[in-house]
């Protein structure tokens, strides 16, 4: 995937050349459908398909990929297009369920903001709800036949992603919040007492979040800090959003944190929208 400001640096060379010359296996430019939002909804949820299927990367709404020249290249994304719809529909959209993260550029040129679209690694392979997928393969998406389907599923066997290790044991990494919360999940699921006057790392060896003197993901993902979660599973995060019709929302939060307390406070900002009365 490429950084906002690799990508800042790769918009200017379209003075020189064409968007099309600058893509590779992990970066695409797009063109915004303006006259029809299905069609380019449709099309983020093509692209996040492509990319997650080979391997992740950067796709960038909003520039023509046959023009040279920032000014008539650049059209930019119509400014009313909302990134959590188009979060919602990818997720919606997929299978396996893909998270993609939208990021904002402004420019000069056209409407004046290039939407970035990264897609994580994954595991796949990723079809939409209706089986049909692509991968990305060079500078293009192909078609995701039953030959490519094998191969992967050879190459990617039946790991298990959460089992996967990915940091040798580190206290630092571990969030006491996160692990009290763990604690008191397990002990109202009545978890044996001797299991919780463990300490943490013996907790989490206990319950198979530690292999071989090394963290699991899933032992980032039950109780690892912000900056864990964001440098071992960087596409974890979760957004809340109280509705107030079909396209607009009254209450927002974005956040980045371990599963208990991800629970704990959604269930938080859900109660006052549906209260609960004993009688």
């Amino acid at each position: 995937m490429r950084t906002m400001q690799e990508i800042n640096q790769i918009i200017r060379e379209l003075d020189h050349q064409i968007a099309d010359d600058l893509e590779d296996q992990d970066l695409d430019f797009k063109q915004w459908d303006t006259k029809s939002m299905d069609k380019a909804v449709k099309k983020v949820v093509q692209m996040a398909i492509c990319m997650a299927n080979g391997g992740g990367g950067t796709v960038v709404f909003g520039v023509a990929e046959k023009v040279k020249g920032q000014g008539r290249a650049i059209l930019g994304v119509p400014p009313e297009v909302d990134i959590n719809i188009l979060k919602k529909s990818v997720y919606d959209q997929t299978d396996p369920k893909i998270m993609p993260v939208f990021e904002e550029l402004r420019v000069s040129e056209g409407t004046g903001r290039l939407l970035i679209m990264q897609i994580h690694p994954g595991l796949p392979p990723y079809t939409d709800t209706s089986g049909r997928g692509t991968i990305r393969i060079g500078k293009d998406c192909q078609p995701l036949t039953g030959t490519l389907r094998r191969k992967i599923s050879v190459e990617t066997g039946e790991t298990d992603f959460t089992g996967e290790t990915v940091s040798v044991i580190n206290p630092a990494l571990l969030s006491a919040v996160s692990m009290e919360t763990l604690r008191n999940m397990a002990k109202a699921e009545r978890a044996p007492s001797e299991l919780l006057h463990q300490n943490d790392l013996e907790l989490l060896a206990s319950i198979g979040l530690i292999r071989n003197k090394r963290f699991t993901r899933a032992a980032i993902l039950l109780a690892g800090t912000e900056a864990a979660l964001r440098k071992y599973i960087p596409g974890h995060n979760w957004t809340f959003l109280s509705m107030k019709s079909d396209t607009h929302y009254e209450n927002r939060e974005d956040r980045v944190s371990a599963l208990p307390i991800s629970v704990s406070r959604i269930e938080e900002l859900i109660v006052p929208y549906n209260p609960i009365t004993t009688l």
